[in-house]
């Protein structure tokens, strides 16, 4: 038996497998492959974020090595089961193409993944990576879990025009900024902000203004254990939160909406305001771009941060080898090599819009709204605070995101709002 998965489920194996292949022509069993033949399991099926410019560089590797092959298999959401229950079988692709969340925290010290400290040396691109990005991807016992990929930007968008509409002439920086543009924006009949406030996007939101109160290490503490109700910081953080609620922050029946209904509600400009990280920026069309501003949340004057906060990550993709994977020591140094050209990193930045964890690459010109969010978000202007995903345990996310809308709901005080959020530890 596996040592990190103790659930025998044959049926579910083939299950997975076939969903896990779902569009990629094959079947998903690497034993059954060629040598030369690389799979590699993603997100980047066609249509989604990213995907055009993933299927570009692929053929272009293919044509550079005309003696490899590469088999793509995709998966939405479900790739972290999925790759689990193939790996289970001993079935996994070569390469998985993912994000640090969730249980995929787990993986390398439980055996799943093995660590690429080793290649990140040997195949000479330690170098390349930014050191923030490195650390992100260490863990507690010094196993870098995957080649660092790709980042993430996620401050808040601001509809400049929507604001001048409410004779508010700039971004609102400060708490009592804050509270009169909600005043005018309300005399205007313009909806504030914009929010998924039934899942992440509102999970997220929530507990970055929960941290206005919340020393770093409070917080991350909190995400780790709970004990919402327990800590002094986090009820003022999260009254603080209601207040803001309850004076008109949030668009109309925000605890319903997700996030796909956020970003139509801002991309369609129905609301001034909306947290967004950069994947979504970088669809924001050239005339909305065009007077969309960047900005952090403000904070109150008496709390942990001076400047206006925003989350900023290195772990939206990186590159896993897996243990079939390290059987191809060639093929993968090959292609991972490739994902770590600069010519190649240039053309996530230009045609996507990704924010890339590699030294030496210029900003994109053609989505200078991303380039903005990157030059922001790492100035001196506004504050980072704790990323929850780091910290809260994978158990927790989906409770967590479920008692997130309870805190978007008008009128939910404080005790509730922390019982819920304290009662996802214990599900």
């Amino acid at each position: 038996m596996k040592r990190w998965l103790t659930v025998g489920v044959a049926g579910a194996v083939a299950t997975a497998l076939a969903t896990a292949c779902t569009g990629c022509g094959g079947p998903l069993d690497p034993g059954t492959d060629d040598p030369h033949t690389l799979v590699v399991h993603s997100r980047f099926a066609p249509g989604t974020y990213g995907a055009d410019t993933y299927a570009s560089v692929v053929a272009q590797f293919e044509r550079e090595n005309p003696d490899v092959h590469i088999k793509n298999l995709y998966n939405g959401d479900d790739i972290f089961n999925s790759f689990e229950t193939a790996r289970l079988a001993d079935k996994e692709a070569d390469v998985l193409l993912i994000n640090l969340y969730d249980k995929a925290y787990s993986w390398t010290g439980l055996g799943a993944t093995p660590p690429v400290n080793r290649y990140l040396e040997e195949w000479g691109l330690k170098d390349r990576v930014e050191s923030r990005a490195l650390k992100a991807w260490t863990d507690d016992k010094g196993r870098v879990r995957a080649f660092p990929w790709t980042g993430f930007t996620w401050p808040v968008l601001v509809n400049s025009k929507l604001l001048h509409r409410a004779g508010i002439e700039k971004p609102p920086r400060t708490m009592p900024e804050l509270r009169a543009a909600l005043k005018a924006l309300r005399a205007a009949n313009i909806p504030a902000m914009t929010i998924g406030g039934n899942d992440w996007s509102g999970q997220k939101f929530l507990m970055q203004v929960a941290q206005g109160y919340m020393e770093p290490a409070v917080a991350k503490r909190v995400f780790s254990k709970g004990g919402y109700c327990a800590e002094p910081q986090a009820r003022k953080g999260l009254r603080l939160f209601a207040q803001l609620r309850d004076a008109g922050l949030f668009v109309k029946g925000a605890q319903g909406l997700n996030a796909d209904q956020m970003n139509a509600d801002y991309l369609e400009e129905r609301a001034a305001m909306m947290p967004a990280i950069s994947s979504t920026i970088a669809a924001v069309p050239a005339p909305l771009a065009r007077h969309t501003k960047i900005a952090g949340f403000p904070v109150p004057s008496d709390g942990t941060y001076d400047k206006p906060t925003v989350y900023n990550g290195a772990t939206s993709t990186g590159i896993w080898l897996t243990p079939n994977g390290t059987e191809k020591p060639d093929l993968t140094e090959k292609f991972v090599k490739f994902l770590y050209r600069k010519d190649v990193v240039q053309k996530f930045i230009d045609k996507s819009g990704y924010v890339m964890t590699m030294r030496g690459q210029r900003p994109s010109k053609g989505r200078p709204l991303v380039s903005e969010s990157s030059r922001v978000t790492h100035g001196d202007t506004v504050s980072e605070v704790v990323m929850p995903d780091d910290y809260v345990p994978p158990a927790v996310s989906t409770p967590l995101n479920r008692a997130t809308s309870l805190a978007y709901t008008r009128g939910t005080d404080v005790q509730a709002m922390c019982k819920a959020l304290d009662t996802a530890y214990r599900s």
